[in-house]
């Protein structure tokens, strides 16, 4: 089996981010994240505050980052309509949905605190 070597790993990661930023979806996830860290900085929040808020943009953007890599894969392996497909693509797509609710209900949470403040 062929191993590659650490920097072509990366490399190859480096890559994949940039094709990650061809994804309508990515990139809109990427503006919301600047967002929220550039508020979380200006509203000077607690650093475990502005470590929860990287950490939820960062795990929203993985999940897209894998959504986007199983569909690309099923539209590889097969080329006809599949409800099968479909309804795996789906359910791809609600794990990112479960990812980015349960971060902008924490995201209220710690920005609302912060606002009454």
């Amino acid at each position: 089996m062929y191993k590659q070597s650490l920097i072509h790993s990366f490399w190859s990661a480096f890559k994949g981010l940039k094709h990650q930023l061809r994804e309508r979806n990515f990139v809109i996830q990427i503006l919301i994240g600047v967002l929220a860290i550039a508020l979380s900085l200006a509203l000077s929040l607690p650093r475990n505050d502005k470590i929860v808020v990287l950490l939820l943009v960062a795990f929203v953007l993985a999940a897209e980052a894998m959504n986007s890599a199983c569909e690309r894969m099923l539209n590889f392996v097969t080329k006809e309509p599949s409800p099968e497909v479909a309804r795996i693509k789906e359910m791809l797509a609600a794990a990112v949905l479960i990812y980015s609710i349960t971060a902008a209900v924490i995201g209220i949470w710690i920005f609302g605190n912060a606002l009454l403040k």
